[in-house]
C-alpha cells in the first residue's frame, strides 16, 4: 500500500506491470484488426480477380481465336511453371513419399477436372451463367461432407440445397448470350461439374491441403494437373498461331494465368490463414457482380430479370446451408 510521504516499490513495479501488460494487449488488438483488415482486402481482391477472370476468358474463347482446351493448357500449366519459378526463391517443405498419391488426386480434382471444366464449359455459357454457378460449390460441399464426413443435413441445409438447385436450373433455361442466342446448356453442366470436382477437393484432400503451405502445394498439384490434362490438349496446343495471336488476347491470357490464377492463388491462401472460413466463402459472392458489370460494358452476355431470380435463389440458398453449418 501507499502511505503518505512513502513509496511502496512492489505497489509501483505492479502498477507499472499491469500497464505494461495493457498495452500489449492493446497493441495486440491493434496489430490483429490491421491483420484481419489487410486479410479481408486480400479476399476482396482476389475474388475481384476471379471475376474479371470470367470475362477475360470468354472474350479470348469468342474473339481471341483460341479453344477451351486451349486456354485450360495456358491456365495449368502456365500456372505450374510460376509455382516452379517462385519456389526458387521460396523455402519448400519436403513432401512425404505417401502424400504423393494424394496431391495427385489434389490435382485431377482441384485444378485438372474443376479449372478444366469451368474453362471449357465457358467456352459454351455466358459468364454471367459461370461466375453464379461457382456459388453452388458450398452446396456440394455440405452434400459431400454428409456423405464422406458424416455430417447431418439439417432441414435449413436441406431447403439451401433445394434453392441453389432450382436458381442453377433457371440460370441453364434462361440465359442469353451477348449476340442473343440461348446459351449451351452444356457448359452450364461442365461448370457445374467442376464445382463438384473442387467440392470433392476440399473434403476428400482438406488434410494434405492443411498440411503444406502454398507454394509447395500449389507447385506440386497444378504439376500433376498439367499431366493429367496434357494428353487431351496437346493436339490443340500445337494448333496455336502464335505469330497470329493479338497484342489483346496475350494480354488477357496473361492476365488469366498471373493474375487469376497464380496471384489470387496465393492471395486466398493469405486470407484463410486469418480469417474464418465461413468468412471467406462470403467474398465468393463478389465474382458474379463483377462478372456481371465487367460482361454487359463488354457486349458478352444480355441482363435478364432471370439473373437477379436465379442469383437470389442461389445466394439466399448458400447462405442458409452456411448459417446452418456455424449454428
Amino acid at each position: 500500500m501507499l502511505l503518505a510521504g512513502t513509496i511502496d516499490l512492489p505497489a509501483v513495479i505492479l502498477l507499472m506491470g499491469i500497464k505494461v501488460v495493457t498495452l500489449r494487449a492493446e497493441n495486440k488488438m491493434a496489430t490483429e484488426t490491421h491483420k484481419d483488415f489487410k486479410a479481408h482486402g486480400a479476399m476482396l481482391l482476389a475474388m475481384v480477380l476471379f471475376g474479371l477472370m470470367a470475362t477475360f476468358s470468354k472474350d479470348v474463347l469468342t474473339r481471341g481465336g483460341i479453344t477451351g482446351p486451349q486456354l485450360v493448357a495456358f491456365r495449368v500449366i502456365g500456372a505450374a511453371l510460376m509455382f516452379w519459378l517462385g519456389a526458387l526463391i521460396v523455402p519448400q517443405q519436403h513432401i512425404e513419399r505417401r502424400d504423393f498419391l494424394k496431391i495427385a488426386g489434389a490435382g485431377f480434382f482441384g485444378f485438372a477436372l474443376a479449372q478444366g471444366g469451368y474453362i471449357v464449359g465457358l467456352s459454351f455459357t455466358s459468364p454471367i451463367n459461370a461466375t453464379i454457378e461457382l456459388t453452388t460449390m458450398p452446396i456440394f460441399t455440405l452434400i459431400l461432407s454428409s456423405i464422406l464426413l458424416h455430417e447431418r443435413i439439417t432441414p435449413r441445409r436441406a431447403l439451401g440445397i433445394i434453392m441453389g438447385f432450382v436458381g442453377a436450373i433457371l440460370l441453364i433455361t434462361r440465359t442469353t448470350a451477348g449476340d442473343g442466342r440461348p446459351t449451351d446448356f452444356r457448359g452450364d453442366i461442365l461448370i457445374l461439374i467442376s464445382q463438384v470436382g473442387y467440392a470433392f477437393y476440399l473434403t476428400h484432400y482438406s488434410r494434405v491441403i492443411r498440411k503444406y503451405d502454398a507454394f509447395t502445394f500449389n507447385k506440386w498439384t497444378f504439376t500433376f494437373a498439367s499431366l493429367f490434362i496434357l494428353p487431351f490438349t496437346l493436339s490443340h496446343i500445337m494448333q496455336i498461331d502464335w505469330l497470329g495471336m493479338s497484342l489483346r488476347t496475350a494480354s488477357e491470357i496473361l492476365y488469366i494465368v498471373a493474375g487469376a490464377t497464380f496471384f489470387t492463388f496465393l492471395l486466398v491462401v493469405f486470407a484463410q490463414r486469418r480469417l474464418l472460413p465461413t468468412t471467406v466463402s462470403v467474398y465468393n459472392y463478389v465474382q458474379p457482380f463483377v462478372a456481371v458489370v465487367a460482361s454487359m460494358a463488354m457486349g458478352l452476355a444480355v441482363p435478364q430479370w432471370m439473373h437477379a431470380v436465379a442469383a437470389a435463389l442461389i445466394f439466399t440458398g448458400v447462405w442458409l446451408v452456411v448459417r446452418s453449418k456455424r449454428s
